[in-house]
């Protein structure tokens, strides 16, 4: 598969602008237009968004140009790369439970799977269509950039711990906000589960990628604008600015966390050709974390 440099960058660009500003564009017209009033709108519209913002486009743009499901390593190795991407969302899980236990006191407090548990599977199946288009919507991103952008090649393993000390460095910054600016008189009860908010969910995708690593062996080579780009889609979606130090703190480790996951997705992508390991992982994260 080879699409020019122009057509790529336009493709590329255009996905990762819906999912941006999707959301935005969409509750402005819902605020604008009586559509919740119409009956099964609602349920309809909780369901059809998180598809449209994330793997519609890539999929319309994957038709328009020609492209096969295969061309993007879908159903390319099932058997172990499923399993790979299900062991990699392992930390993810462990730290969404601890987040729980010391936020809420519930270690299954937060967790996709929670929603189905308590008779809400709209939400749930809300959330299995985000994380599941959001995967679509990396891979995708991954594959075009490799086109889009030409820049000097190194290889996968060099690149996932180079953008990963990045991260990291990100990652510290929210923590250090929380535990400077976090008022003294909340520090017994709230300011522990704003410290473990903020610190376990990219603790967990910390794990996961350090997982990565006696998969990145082999000779695989890829760019650091081909794995960056998956990272910087992903952390644009969560990250809000704000004028609370607190809710700076959390968003700083949300956009950090997400991008680790899209690191995740690029190096899998990069070194195994294959985008089913992503499923597993995405379906994992839907399911078992609090991401």
């Amino acid at each position: 598969m080879y699409t020019s440099t122009e057509d790529a960058r336009s493709d590329l660009f255009l996905s990762g602008a819906v999912y941006v500003i999707g959301p935005a564009v969409f509750e402005i017209v819902r605020n604008l237009l009586p559509l919740d009033a119409i009956p099964g709108a609602t349920t309809l519209l909780e369901l059809v968004i998180p598809v449209a913002t994330t793997a519609l486009v890539p999929y319309l743009l994957m038709r328009y140009r020609g492209e096969s499901f295969g061309q993007y390593g879908y159903g390319a190795g099932l058997p172990p790369n499923f399993g790979v991407g299900l062991l990699m969302a392992l930390p993810i899980a462990v730290a969404s439970v601890l987040a729980g236990l010391v936020v809420a006191g519930d270690p299954l407090a937060g967790l996709g799977i929670m929603a189905l548990l308590v008779g809400q599977p709209l939400a749930f199946l809300s959330r299995l269509l985000s994380w599941v288009g959001l995967g679509f919507l990396a891979v995708y991103a991954t594959v075009k950039a490799r086109d889009a952008f030409r820049s000097d090649y190194r290889t996968v393993r060099e690149e996932t711990i180079a953008i990963g000390r990045i991260l990291a460095m990100v990652a510290a910054a929210g923590v250090s906000i929380a535990l400077l600016f976090t008022p003294p008189d909340t520090v017994e009860l709230a300011g522990a589960g704003l410290f473990a908010a903020i610190v376990l969910p990219p603790l967990g995708v910390a794990g996961s990628v350090g997982l990565l690593f006696p998969l990145l062996r082999g000779p695989s080579a890829t760019s650091r604008a081909t794995m960056l780009t998956p990272v910087v889609l992903l952390a644009l979606g969560p990250f809000q600015l704000s004028f609370s130090l607190s809710n700076m703190a959390l968003s700083v480790s949300l956009a950090a966390a997400y991008a680790g996951v899209g690191l995740v997705i690029a190096a899998l992508q990069e070194s195994r050709r294959s985008a089913v390991a992503i499923l597993g992982l995405m379906l994992a994260v839907a399911v078992l974390s609090t991401l």
